[in-house]
């Protein structure tokens, strides 16, 4: 038998006991005794039932507690379990992570290599790209600068051939001249030299230099007929003996003297030139033409300047001034000096083989 089974049979034993006592009492302490057993059975019964409840309940807490305990120990077990996992799962991911970085990275200098190779490679193909434009650009400008040179070459042989043409057939020679061009006269400023003496009454011509020109100048003045004789400047002695010869092989030799003037300084507007040495020479008081063909570009810059500023006094209001190489880079810039200090006189450039230019006072 339980524990509740006894103590309810106690408590209803007591409490019947007490209920009878009470309800048989004769006097008042009977009664207050049944009353007070019937109390107190009520009173264990109830204590009974209260330890028996508290009991039932202490043990369900602790059956809870160790439920709870259990689940907990569950709970801790598998959140060592999961934590164990998770960093199994972190480093793994880190691996994998890692893993990824390092091949993402290996991927991107890859990249940036091959970037770099190709913006390497694009830079010296624009390189040799420019190279090759810019050489066939200079290939361009030497074809063309050939082309026109070959233009102009043409034209002037053309102007040479017609040049030496006109002279033999103005001059008709018994002899062939020497050669034209090169050092010597070209084909074209000598047909305008010998049109210019046939076509106007030059007494005094004066050339400075010496040469083929001094022949045609010669037998120029010898067809036109008349007085006119030509002094011609040379400062190499020898240059003199061949000059005399060619002029009397053509029998000129009364139409022109070659004077030997060798080179000196001459001060010019406070400049030294290396000039035809003048002070044993005697010039006409004036000159009708004026040859300038001397002195040669290697006596020094500027070689031919002097010829105007020492002979414009000699020169009058029909002269004419003719000066050979007029292309060459001294010969303009000795003839942008002369228009410069000689406003009066009018300057005209001939498009002959090696330049030819022509001065005569301007009309007032």
């Amino acid at each position: 038998m339980t524990s509740t089974r006894v103590t309810t049979l106690v408590a209803f034993v007591g409490g019947s006991v007490g209920f009878a006592l009470a309800a048989l009492a004769t006097s008042t302490p009977q009664a207050l005794a049944g009353g007070g057993l019937v109390m107190a059975s009520a009173i264990y019964l109830v204590r009974h039932f209260w330890r028996e409840s508290d009991q039932k309940r202490k043990q369900e807490l602790a059956a809870h507690r160790t439920e709870v305990s259990l689940v907990l120990t569950e709970l801790h077990t598998t959140s060592r379990q999961v934590e164990g996992s998770l960093r199994e799962v972190e480093s793994s991911l880190r691996a994998d992570a890692r893993q990824i970085t390092n091949r993402v990275d290996q991927y991107f200098r890859a990249v940036l290599e091959y970037v770099a190779q190709i913006q390497l490679d694009l830079g010296s193909a624009k390189k040799d790209m420019t190279g090759v434009v810019e050489t066939l650009r200079r290939h361009l400008k030497q074809f063309e600068l050939a082309e026109r040179r070959a233009a102009r070459g043409r034209t002037h042989v053309v102007s040479e051939v017609s040049g030496v043409i006109g002279v033999y057939s103005a001059l008709n020679p018994q002899i062939p001249y020497p050669p034209f061009g090169g050092w010597s006269i070209s084909g074209d400023c000598a047909r305008r030299l010998v049109e210019l003496i046939l076509t106007n009454h030059f007494d005094s011509v004066i050339e400075v230099g010496s040469g083929l020109s001094t022949l045609l100048i010669a037998q120029a003045l010898e067809v036109r007929g008349g007085n006119g004789r030509c002094i011609a400047l040379e400062h190499e002695k020898s240059w003199i003996d061949r000059s005399n010869q060619v002029l009397a092989e053509h029998g000129v030799s009364n139409r022109a003297v070659i004077v030997h003037a060798p080179l000196v300084d001459t001060e010019i507007r406070g400049e030294n030139f290396p000039w035809y040495d003048l002070s044993e020479v005697e010039l006409p008081d004036q000159i009708d033409m004026l040859f300038i063909d001397g002195p040669p570009k290697a006596t020094g810059t500027l070689a031919r300047y002097p010829a105007l500023p020492l002979m414009i006094e000699r020169l009058g209001s029909t002269s004419v001034v003719l000066m050979d190489d007029a292309d060459r880079p001294d010969e303009r810039a000795v003839t942008e000096r002369w228009k410069a200090e000689f406003p009066d006189l009018a300057v005209v450039r001939h498009s002959d083989a090696k330049g030819t230019v022509e001065i005569r006072r301007a009309p007032p």
